[in-house]
């Protein structure tokens, strides 16, 4: 993996991994969206930035700066905020736009390809998520993840392309704030107000921003193509417990208004992931525990103030 291509290299994870990659001595071409702020990559030294637009990718076929690309990294999606996840005709659009991809990848040559999937893909399905069995999608963002599974699965199988699918759990860092829990319950704690949740009963998966960096890199480097890997720390607590700690490293005397707010389905969904075939084919080792990595994202909100 000496050259890559990251599309949607200007947004939170893309952004991240751009940095990364830089430091493991690759070069990178960034495609940046047209129309779109991409002042944090075209600052980088050492990264060639190309403005696209989807339904026109084929306009960047045989550009100068994709010669040479061995590996595409696409960290584009559209409707990642919680408002969005169930906007059908917007998670639909990511399946025609991750096709496109695919196709460009063929057309100019490219073998290798790597598109982040969720663990939410199997966050109904009541077991380990290890890549196997039944998807069993938590709603229309994950359900269009899946989608987009199988038919890269499928069009990358028929056109020599391997194609690595991670499947990623709860992602947190410094610079992600997007009401997700974590960052709505350290905002309302640093306030000194009360936040409302559910009864926070569900098993979850947090792994911080930088490790998913590593895997990633990890995965390029050595992650077999046509294979599905779970990316998380490899531990699991219930929500409740992770919101103590956050609440327990500002103030442990504040209350938490959980069960406040009822659970949008009657189903709960869980992300307790099996992450030993990542540890398997790449070495990776997650470095940070959620206690650890929670006191940076406490002082980037607190910063923030």
């Amino acid at each position: 993996m000496r050259k890559v291509l990251i599309i949607g290299a200007n947004g939170f994870l893309g952004n991240k991994l751009t940095r990364y990659l830089l430091k493991k001595d690759v070069e990178i071409v960034a495609f940046v969206p047209t129309g779109f702020d991409y002042s944090n990559v075209s600052c980088l030294s050492g990264v060639t930035c190309v403005e696209f637009t989807f339904g026109r990718l084929e306009s960047l076929d045989h550009i100068e700066p994709i010669k040479g690309v061995d590996t595409i990294y696409n960290m584009a999606w559209i409707g990642v905020n919680a408002k969005d996840r169930n906007n059908a005709p917007l998670q639909l659009s990511n399946v025609k736009c991750n096709l496109e991809v695919a196709e460009f990848a063929k057309r100019n040559g490219i073998t290798r390809l790597i598109v982040p999937g969720s663990a939410a893909q199997y966050a109904c399905s009541g077991r380990v998520i290890d890549g196997t069995g039944n998807p069993a999608p938590s709603d229309l963002y994950s359900a269009a993840k899946v989608a987009t599974y199988y038919y890269l699965s499928t069009y990358c199988t028929l056109n020599g392309i391997e194609l690595i699918w991670p499947l990623v759990t709860s992602i947190y860092g410094t610079g992600r704030d997007d009401n997700n829990l974590l960052s709505y319950v350290i905002k309302s704690f640093l306030k000194g107000e009360k936040p409302s949740t559910t009864k926070l009963e569900q098993k979850w998966d947090y792994l911080h921003v930088e490790d998913l960096m590593k895997a990633l890199f990890l995965l390029g480097q050595n992650g077999k193509g046509g294979k599905m890997y779970p990316v998380g720390s490899g531990e699991s607590s219930t929500l409740r417990e992770y919101v103590e700690v956050i609440r327990d490293a500002i103030d442990p005397s504040l209350p938490i208004g959980i069960g406040d707010i009822p659970y949008k389905n009657s189903k709960i969904d869980n992300q307790v992931l099996d992450i030993s075939s990542l540890k398997e084919d790449t070495g990776f080792e997650p470095s940070l525990s959620f206690s650890e990595g929670i006191q940076d994202v406490i002082s980037f909100f607190k910063n923030k103030q």
